[in-house]
């Protein structure tokens, strides 16, 4: 389904933080959408396969992050075997989220150069370099990635991020934009945080391109606070932001839930980073889980807006025994969880739980804040939950003096 029409319903200023909050309707061929909310990953929809019971997904918009890695981009564009078979997974994923009004897959060139697993000697530059490097790869990519939505059904179609020149940034952007209107398609545009020009780049989609909506590759805000200060140019525009892997919680910030403070910088739409398997990490090493494999199992708290390790917080077992005491499978998983130390199939069926209930928990979460912008009082919202103030208070104090002359005391 296409994105037909946005528009700015509300802007409230009432908590008095960096930036205003707004809501914004996003109409699809389907329906309407408001922001701010979450949205499902096809992660979460793959976990909710692994818990024995039904429970719903309902989430309007999904979106599914491949991150293509060095082998895996290299396949993609040297074998025949491996396009057929990364097109299958995004037909399942899109069959899995049949339901949703919004569907986007995101094909994302990594920027961690291939090593030798033994001595750690780079073998090949990162897929990102090469893009940049390489002017005909870098054409079949982009074919590549707009034949594979094509294939799999999906529209629009998201055209991934690559770090170029600014100037040749927007060449390669009119081409493909050029391209897709004469397809009658819609592209969807990311930007990384952390690029150079990002400023122009929005600017660029903005108003030459005139995006309905721009994705955004998620970076924490205390190290990307300029990028931030970009976005707040557009809080009374018809445009809207969607951040992808966002990070599941803040350490940094006693683990509230990252994407719970991030309607307070500027963007709209949520999607949650997918985690890095036990046996594998970006730099090949063989992952370990904890001694106590209970404080790995983390569930989200909407009262607090955090995200803390079942160990330290089992209460949170109380109150969902409560809430899904009708469903025997659930209760059954909820009463017996300390077994999860030991047996791997319960281990990996709360796990799995875990996560699809944050999904839903925490989109129900982003519904009451959207109710308090509409009435002009985030305010009161930020005075409920004290972890949130908390952090919007540090991250305001360690803002830069450019931006912090933005702000006034929240309480």
């Amino acid at each position: 389904m296409t994105i037909t029409d946005v528009r700015v319903k509300t802007i409230d200023d009432s908590a008095h933080y960096l930036y205003p909050n707004r809501t914004i309707e996003i109409k699809t061929s389907g329906r309407s959408i408001l922001t701010p909310m979450r949205a499902a990953t096809s992660y979460e929809y793959h976990e909710k396969a692994k818990v024995p019971t039904d429970i719903p997904i309902n989430n309007p918009i999904v979106i599914d992050v491949e991150k293509l890695d060095s082998s895996r981009f290299e396949k993609l564009l040297t074998t025949n075997h491996y396009f057929g078979k990364l097109m299958r997974k995004l037909d399942l994923n899109n069959r899995l989220a049949q339901h949703a009004d919004l569907r986007l897959t995101l094909l994302q060139p990594t920027v961690t150069p291939k090593k030798d697993v033994k001595t750690g000697a780079k073998l090949q530059d990162s897929p990102m370099n090469i893009l940049k490097q390489d002017h005909a790869l870098r054409e079949k990519f982009i074919r590549f990635i707009i034949r594979l939505h094509q294939e799999a059904g999906l529209s629009p179609i998201t055209i991934p991020f690559v770090e170029l020149p600014f100037h040749t940034f927007q060449e390669v952007v009119r081409q493909i934009n050029r391209s897709l209107e004469r397809l009658n398609e819609q592209p969807v545009f990311f930007v990384d945080l952390n690029y150079t020009n990002f400023e122009q780049a929005i600017d660029f989609l903005a108003n030459e391109i005139q995006s309905k909506m721009i994705g955004l590759i998620f970076r924490r805000f205390r190290q990307y606070p300029l990028s931030y200060d970009t976005l707040s140019k557009y809080v009374d525009k018809d445009i809207a932001f969607l951040a992808a892997q966002v990070y599941r919680y803040d350490p940094y910030y006693d683990d509230i839930s990252a994407m719970h403070y991030l309607p307070f910088f500027g963007n709209d739409i949520y999607a949650v980073e997918i985690p890095t398997p036990f046996s594998s990490s970006a730099k090949g090493d063989h992952i370990r889980p904890p001694q106590d494999r209970l404080k790995y199992i983390r569930f989200y708290d909407e009262k607090s807006l955090q995200v803390s390790p079942l160990a330290s917080r089992e209460s949170v077992i109380d109150r969902l025994a409560s809430e899904f005491r009708s469903d025997a499978i659930i209760s059954s998983i909820l009463q017996h969880y300390r077994e999860a130390r030991t047996d791997d199939s319960k281990y990996k069926v709360l796990n799995a739980f875990s996560k699809v209930n944050e999904l839903n928990t925490s989109s129900l979460e982003f519904e009451r804040l959207q109710n308090y912008i509409k009435q002009s009082s985030t305010k009161e919202y930020v005075e409920e939950k004290k972890v949130l103030q908390d952090t919007l208070n540090k991250v305001r104090q360690e803002a830069p003096n450019s931006l912090s002359s933005k702000q006034t005391r929240l309480a």
